[in-house]
């Protein structure tokens, strides 16, 4: 399904995200000491700026509708997997395990929120025209600087 002008920005947010935890898997797996080190150091970094911010976004914009919605269940998933994805990057250290635990912990939230919360989101969206406007002022108030998986910003 073609994801909606609301949602475009969070959704590109997460496609950096999956490639960030891509490259922290393949720094785990495969990297020297100094390079888990590095990717530890930008998973705490990111997780502080962008990560934070769009958290933020979700969680003063679209759960609230969420939740006015009946979405309950959704919600507090999404709120629980943010919670320990900041409590995982707290513990990021270099250690191959903890930079392939949060980045399997990125990984699966971002695929959770692609493929069920987002899901919920359009539905909402084509069905109730309140909801649209307020995932509109969502993606209005997304974060524009995303840190690619190369270092880069958009």
């Amino acid at each position: 399904m073609k994801r909606s002008l609301a949602l475009i920005q969070l959704s590109r947010e997460h496609q950096h995200a999956l490639a960030l935890a891509l490259a922290a898997k393949r720094a785990a797996v495969s990297g020297s000491a100094d390079e888990v080190t590095a990717m530890a150091a930008r998973l705490r970094a990111t997780m502080a700026g962008e990560l934070e911010t769009h958290f933020r976004c979700e969680e003063s914009n679209l759960l609230p509708l969420l939740a006015a919605a009946g979405h309950s269940g959704l919600v507090s998933r999404t709120l629980a997997e943010h919670r320990l994805l900041r409590q995982s990057a707290a513990l990021i250290g270099p250690q191959r395990g903890r930079v392939l635990a949060f980045a399997e912990l990125l990984q699966a939230h971002v695929r959770f929120e692609e493929r069920e919360l987002f899901q919920v989101c359009e539905e909402q969206a084509r069905s109730r025209d309140g909801v649209a406007a307020t995932v509109v002022a969502a993606d209005q108030a997304a974060p524009a600087a995303v840190v690619r998986a190369s270092g880069s910003r958009e």
